[in-house]
């Protein structure tokens, strides 16, 4: 991945309810609820965009 030689790379459990799909730059987390996301979200805080939106 590190070197391109890999793109398009997501890591997911096996009932495919959390997705990890990290890009150069950033990654994309699904999760399987809102509750979990919120969570995630206020544990790495420091980690999401300055746009109001936080994407």
């Amino acid at each position: 991945m590190a070197d391109e030689a890999l793109v398009e790379v997501f890591v997911t459990d096996t009932e495919l309810h959390r997705i990890h799909s990290p890009y150069d730059g950033g990654a994309d987390v699904v999760l399987a609820t809102t509750g979990e996301r919120d969570r995630l979200r206020d544990r790495h805080v420091d980690w999401l965009s300055g746009q109001p939106s936080g994407l």
